[in-house]
């Protein structure tokens, strides 16, 4: 497989963040991010095998339609699409940089 081009954001995700029901209500999911992503594995190897599946997630800096920049918080889910597999991440924790870009820690989960 040849690569044309190398991009800084290859893949493709959402960020949503669950809005907990109150009373009767039921959560309800807002996506608080579509767009390109880049996603590595930030796991040790304990001989040949990673012991856990932990990720650092990388989304440009961007504001929402109010203006508010978009920088998820613990327990936002992301789903991420990488040559054909879906990944589903849930976020520990997020950093935006003045490079313009955030990096955010996750791990593998199935939700």
């Amino acid at each position: 497989m040849m690569f044309d081009e190398i991009l800084e954001y290859p893949y493709n995700g959402t960020i949503t963040h669950v809005v907990q029901g109150t009373g009767m209500e039921e959560d309800s999911e807002v996506v608080l991010y579509e767009g390109e992503m880049d996603l590595h594995t930030n796991t040790p190897e304990e001989g040949r095998t990673m012991q856990t599946a932990d990720y650092i997630v990388s989304i440009p800096l961007t504001q929402d339609e109010d203006g508010n920049w978009i920088v998820p918080r613990k327990g936002d889910k992301i789903t991420v699409e990488r040559y054909g597999e879906t990944i589903n991440l849930t976020v520990d924790n997020a950093e935006p940089s003045q490079l313009g870009g955030v990096s955010i820690n996750a791990a593998r989960k199935s939700w």
